[in-house]
């Protein structure tokens, strides 16, 4: 490998004495790169100010991306972070304390932005027994103070080094994508992604056409939004096209598929099936807390997780709010319309209903509001 090429010498003498002819071939990755939005965003990328981190919504943005935030520089404690990710600084994926302090102090120790869903950070410093320099890629945790801000998958009320250590990064940028306008294009059922058969656009549209264009799990119908009914392998095996292991299923109800946490629905995307949910009868109007978890938004999860456990009665979910001609001014994400109360996602639905009247709240307030300490 003189020339960085690996030496094929002893597998072409091989093939000679079997009295064969030997074929060029060359290797190329059968992977492509990570898809991100910006591509200096897959490396990561270093900030002079942590005003270039938008934390408003309480998720870390930058130019409208989502984002973690990492220390590069871990002096002396590379090459354990190295060994041992646990043993590492922690990454950052919401407006924490710990952020919040830094931003105050004016405190910037080399931050790194990346949006990377493979766990991999490049961290460097001093060997500790050499005084060398070292660097390399680590595994680093997630901040718990993050999980709590958030109350992702219920951190507030404890076993956070459980959730921290079970941390899917793809799974959580899946979980806040209605929050941001850049999404990955790699996901949310496209046909192209690795392991699919070549026929499987076909298969799949066939597969949508004869069930009506109606999701197989909550049954909405999709026939005017055709785009957003997904061909889903049940056994998980891409190229396992058999009809008994094929399901038609909504992007909302296909994310929530096992091992389908990397896949990104757009807000408008969620929007659009819960309308026709509703339009069709299949949002329950005095719904329980298990339909309001199974239908609304996943990115308002841990809010409600906290409603539920202070003893709140249910909302409705995409819960539309007319003018007095009767045209539909906003959607909330869920809403209690007896108190004229609920939680929005987008910044024009708020504005809207803050117009008519109505108490509307951001995810980040939502929380904040909740009677649990910090």
């Amino acid at each position: 490998m003189s020339d960085g090429r690996p030496d094929f010498s002893a597998l072409w003498a091989a093939v000679r004495r079997m009295g064969a002819t030997p074929v060029e071939f060359a290797i190329t990755p059968t992977l492509p790169p990570p898809n991100v939005p910006m591509p200096e965003l897959g490396q990561g990328k270093p900030i002079d100010d942590l005003d270039e981190v938008d934390g408003d919504n309480g998720l870390l943005s930058y130019q409208g991306v989502q984002v973690l935030l990492y220390i590069q520089d871990h002096g002396r404690s590379v090459s354990r972070a190295l060994e041992n990710g646990f043993e590492g600084r922690r990454f950052h994926v919401a407006e924490c304390k710990t952020i919040s302090e830094m931003r105050t102090k004016g405190r910037f120790e080399r931050f790194v932005i990346a949006h990377r869903a493979d766990g991999q950070f490049h961290i460097s410093g001093s060997d500790e027994r050499t005084g060398g320099p070292r660097e390399g890629i680590a595994r680093l945790w997630v901040c718990q103070n993050c999980l709590k801000r958030l109350n992702y998958q219920g951190a507030r009320d404890g076993n956070r080094q459980k959730i921290a250590a079970e941390f899917d990064i793809a799974k959580f940028f899946s979980l806040y994508s209605s929050f941001f306008r850049e999404l990955p294009t790699r996901y949310g059922g496209a046909a192209n992604q690795e392991g699919y058969t070549d026929d499987w656009k076909a298969i799949s549209d066939r597969l949508k056409a004869s069930v009506g264009y109606r999701c197989q799990s909550c049954g909405v119908d999709l026939s005017r939004a055709k785009r957003l009914l997904h061909g889903h392998h049940i056994n998980g095996v891409k190229s396992d096209n058999r009809h008994r292991n094929l399901q038609a299923l909504c992007a909302a109800c296909h994310r929530e598929q096992a091992s389908h946490g990397h896949m990104y629905v757009s807000h408008d995307d969620m929007k659009t099936i819960n309308r026709l949910r509703r339009e069709q009868g299949v949002l329950k109007d005095r719904p329980d807390w298990d339909d309001v978890f199974e239908q609304c938004d996943p990115a308002l999860h841990g809010v409600l997780r906290g409603y539920r456990t202070v003893g709140s009665t249910p909302p409705e979910v995409a819960y539309p709010i007319r003018k007095r001609n009767g045209q539909i001014a906003s959607t909330l994400e869920v809403a209690w319309p007896a108190e004229k109360r609920g939680i929005a996602i987008g910044r024009k639905d708020r504005e809207a209903a803050i117009a008519l009247g109505w108490n509307v709240q951001t995810m980040i307030e939502a929380l904040f509001s909740l009677p649990i300490s910090e």
